[in-house]
């Protein structure tokens, strides 16, 4: 029996900020959550050995409808629970208000995008809105997500549902600096004296690896010992490798990096980039930015975009640099001061775990959460 069931399309394989999350939460409720989500992704299955039941579905994302609406009931009902958690409101959520009529209980963990977008699209808005307010419990991911949902629902005059702020959990056991490196810095082909700028993520245009790479130039004029490693796959990928020809940057792509490796990866970096941006007029932000609380974990220090929810996981000329994400001498400057003062860098990596160590770590789940899992 499960206390609840976890009703998701972003789940493992897959390595983005939601799937990571997911499986933290999952791994931290184990086994009391039970899972349904696509069975493959990118033609790689669901990993066989979890510690909490998980039933995959054929398809890569499901879309709210009858039959979806019966696999959940039929999900739920075979791990004996009337509790659903939403791992994004957009779109499964919109199946909550009907799931709730027929007597279950509903949550939605909230990001950011996948939420601030179609709720600004003119007739979506107003369903995804009412979708929100009929939750027992709504989780943002940090302040900023939570401040956009309840401008959302002030928008359509929809109520405020219970609010419970439920950040990003990191496993500071997985993710610390001890990390064994050389097998990652042997893949990677680095010598000794190297000292890498490790970019992880999605490789998608918000995400600003192509700025990065514009920025590196002046970078390597500074520290010539410098090395560009940008991480994981994604739409752009084609566009970033001709891109680092076209300005005569040299870049390690090493594509999708495995859940064992990326401890190695992020000990193995001196400076975390991550200049992300705001899209859309600001209606695509980042939520928190899981990968800047892991690098942080590692005490590795970071340069950030200013997007959504950064601000709340890199603690400005604290643990971190946050600056703004179109400004190239910005990401280049504050980039070349880490790499250039070690005294600098290592009092910021070592602020970085500290903070992530009180704010995102294994602790204690939030009471409206647990009261609601019952």
């Amino acid at each position: 029996m499960a206390r609840a069931l976890l009703v998701t399309s972003s789940f493992l394989p897959g390595r983005g900020g939601i799937e990571s999350y997911l499986e933290q939460l999952c791994s931290a409720l184990s086994p009391s959550l039970a899972v349904l989500a696509p069975r493959t992704r990118d033609g790689k299955p669901i990993p066989s050995e979890l510690g909490y039941p998980v039933t995959g579905f054929a398809k890569h994302f499901l879309v709210p409808g009858p039959q979806t609406l019966r696999l959940v009931e039929e999900t739920a009902a075979r791990h004996s629970t009337e509790h659903i958690l939403f791992g994004t409101p957009w779109p499964l959520a919109l199946l909550g208000p009907t799931l709730k009529r027929r007597g279950y209980s509903y949550a939605s963990v909230v990001h950011g995008a996948e939420t601030i977008v179609p709720g600004a699209v003119p007739g979506l808005g107003k369903l995804v809105a009412a979708s929100l307010a009929h939750a027992d419990l709504l989780l943002p991911v940090s302040h900023y997500t939570g401040d956009k949902v309840r401008t959302l629902l002030d928008k359509y005059k929809q109520p405020h549902p219970p609010f419970e702020r439920l950040p990003a959990r990191v496993d500071l056991d997985r993710f610390h600096p001890q990390a064994d490196t050389r097998q990652m810095r042997g893949d990677l082909k680095l010598r000794d004296s190297d000292k890498v700028v490790l970019s992880l993520g999605r490789l998608a245009r918000r995400k600003g690896a192509h700025r990065l790479i514009k920025a590196w130039p002046a970078i390597t004029a500074a520290v010539p010992e410098a090395v560009l490693v940008i991480a994981g796959t994604g739409p752009r990928a084609r566009y970033l490798k001709r891109l680092a020809q076209a300005h005569d940057v040299t870049v390690t792509f090493p594509g999708r990096v495995g859940d064992e490796q990326t401890p190695a990866l992020y000990a193995s970096a001196s400076v975390f980039a991550f200049p992300v941006a705001d899209r859309w007029f600001g209606l695509e932000g980042e939520g928190l930015g899981i990968v800047l609380v892991e690098a942080q974990a590692s005490e590795v220090p970071c340069v950030t975009g200013r997007s959504g929810g950064t601000p709340e996981a890199v603690v400005d000329g604290v643990t971190g640099f946050v600056v703004k994400a179109s400004d190239q001498g910005a990401i280049s400057e504050k980039i070349t001061s880490l790499l250039q003062d070690d005294s600098l860098a290592r009092r910021l990596g070592q602020a970085g775990r500290r903070h992530v160590t009180a704010n995102f770590s294994d602790r204690t789940l939030p009471e409206a959460f647990l009261k609601w899992l019952g």
